[in-house]
């Protein structure tokens, strides 16, 4: 069993959490935003970014997590603004849902796709692909992106040669998407060879 696999778990299970707690908030059925559980998401996060001998699997579900927390982070930090303001906004009911949403009412922004036969020598495919990951992530300027460029390019080089192996396919295609306000980030076979 992986030694972050709980801690992972307890964080992916806070944030849905979370993501309820806030949209509760903001329609107006409870008093004080959900600030003790926002701390101790945050305190699991910086604890799990100092954490040096993840595997690359954990690596990318925490990285994944954390795009998560940082996108919604930003949601409600303009939201709490506008109420500042005056404004009343409202969250939508289904916001609180952390359901995978059908084709048809998916609202997908900042699409990208990119087919890698070889990372080491594909590197402008895969800063393409990292600087997507930071623009889809990060909308404010002077923010850090979720993980290194050097741990990006690791971690496409093992999915892309683990692909490779398994399903005897000559390249990869890595989908990065916003749909909501979840990062969706996939690597897919490509050009399969059958035998």
């Amino acid at each position: 069993m992986p030694a972050y696999d709980e801690d992972l778990t307890n964080l992916d299970d806070w944030l849905r959490r979370l993501k309820v707690e806030y949209t509760v908030y903001f329609n107006g059925h409870r008093k004080r935003p959900p600030d003790d559980l926002r701390l101790r998401v945050e305190k699991i996060v910086k604890r799990l970014s100092d954490a040096g001998d993840m595997t690359y699997s954990e690596r990318f579900r925490y990285n994944t997590l954390v795009t998560r927390f940082y996108v919604l982070r930003d949601l409600w930090r303009r939201t709490m603004a506008a109420r500042e303001l005056g404004e009343e906004p409202r969250l939508e009911p289904e916001r609180a849902s952390d359901e995978v949403p059908s084709p048809q009412t998916s609202p997908v922004s900042s699409g990208t796709k990119v087919v890698i036969h070889d990372p080491e020598s594909e590197e402008d495919k895969v800063r393409a692909l990292y600087q997507a990951l930071v623009d889809i992530t990060h909308k404010k300027p002077g923010q850090n992106p979720p993980v290194s460029y050097d741990q990006f390019l690791k971690f496409i080089s093992t999915q892309t040669k683990s692909l490779q192996q398994k399903f005897g396919c000559s390249a990869v295609a890595f989908n990065l998407a916003l749909e909501k306000d979840a990062v969706k980030f996939t690597a897919r076979a490509e050009d399969v060879h059958l035998p």
